[in-house]
């Protein structure tokens, strides 16, 4: 007697990102200041269009608290008005960092490197 094995399918959910309304400049500045909030919470100095520039923004982190640092400066405070993309500058866990961008409801792009800034934009 032999058994009759039917194969029984369970429906997928469809895994294809929904198309989320891109955010206003405000509002992905609105969200940065939410995540920055919470990696204050974990001991980070940050800051928001601080200073002109990355070498200037480095030079003025308090003594002491150059290990877990995120910014953006002018001249990003100036890309995010135009395109709501915003680049940062960091140091400590890239990957904490990320999180709370993406916690915030923002796009992050890092390619996992220390050397180099992390993209933030609207989605």
């Amino acid at each position: 007697m032999t058994k009759d094995h039917t194969t029984m399918t369970t429906p997928t959910t469809n895994t294809t990102p929904r198309s989320t309304p891109r955010m206003t400049p405000d509002e992905v500045r609105d969200a940065i200041r939410a995540a920055f909030r919470n990696l204050r919470g974990r001991g980070y100095f940050c800051r928001m269009n601080f200073t002109c520039c990355s070498t200037c923004a480095w030079y003025e982190v308090p003594e002491g608290r150059a290990g877990k640092v995120v910014f953006y400066h002018r001249q990003d405070a100036q890309h995010l008005a135009e395109d709501g993309c915003c680049m940062l500058g960091w140091s400590g866990d890239g990957q904490e960092i990320c999180e709370a961008l993406r916690e915030a409801g923002l796009k992050v792009e890092w390619n996992g490197s220390s050397d180099t800034r992390i993209q933030v934009a609207s989605h």
